[in-house]
């Protein structure tokens, strides 16, 4: 059985007696901040309500997803979000949010790096690193894929998340800085099977020239060697290929 308890844009779901339950007034306020910043943004409004459901463990999100695969959290249409909620992990904020609104008011892209690549321009970060310092070093670990390569969709789960989200989050943001979010928009609504078609006839460049741009912008971007070794620590504590 569920408590639930709704917002104005949200029914939450939650244990009795959990840590969302003993913190679902942040959770509430948290959500609701995410909601508004993501429809401005996109300037798009979403009548219905997303039914968010804080769940206790990854274990228990692999089993809605149905693979029964331990996560941290997922998005379903129409409007279901799952995540984990404990003492440990707080997977909340923009990320599914933003996969739920865009899908519902622009469109749900084939491709897995446009996907995640605008959740993860609404995240900024993953694991508390800012989704630049993290392609700039792999970029100078020689570690980096071409994007072209991750446009497949087989092809983006064969690397670790840590690169691809990261990587289609700054490159996401950065064609949002140079070409704006309306033309974005327009993108990301019309993009169909033909990739390196509809990129050509929206932003009027090639996909491998905005890849050449976009690495030449990485290459001017300083990164403390603080938040280097603070990225290596924190690979030591991953499993990471």
């Amino acid at each position: 059985m569920w408590n639930i308890r709704e917002s104005e844009h949200y029914i939450f779901h939650y244990h009795g007696g959990s840590h969302a339950e003993q913190d679902i007034i942040r959770i509430i306020e948290t959500q609701e901040n995410c909601f508004e910043y993501i429809c401005e943004v996109l300037d798009v409004k979403l009548d219905k309500k997303l039914n968010y459901y804080l769940c206790n463990s990854p274990v228990e999100v692999g089993e809605f997803y149905g693979d029964n695969e331990p996560g941290n959290g997922f998005a379903r249409m129409p409007d279901e979000i799952y995540a984990v909620y404990n003492k440990d992990i707080k997977c909340i904020g923009y990320h599914e949010d933003a996969h739920i609104i865009s899908y519902n008011t622009l469109a749900k892209p084939p491709q897995n790096f446009i996907r995640e690549g605008l959740a993860m321009f609404f995240d900024k970060t993953w694991w508390g690193i800012s989704n630049f310092a993290w392609v700039v070093y792999f970029l100078e670990k020689n570690k980096l894929p071409r994007l072209c390569d991750l446009i497949e969709n087989s092809n983006f789960h064969k690397y670790s998340y840590i690169i691809t989200y990261s990587l289609s989050g700054a490159f996401t943001e950065y064609m949002i800085s140079v070409f704006r979010i309306g033309t974005y928009k327009e993108f990301y609504k019309n993009l169909g099977e033909d990739f390196n078609l509809c990129f050509q006839e929206s932003f009027g460049i090639s996909f491998d020239e905005a890849e050449l741009k976009f690495i030449k912008y990485l290459n001017n971007i300083s990164i403390s060697k603080d938040i280097f070794e603070i990225i290596e620590r924190r690979l030591e504590m991953k499993t990471f290929k």
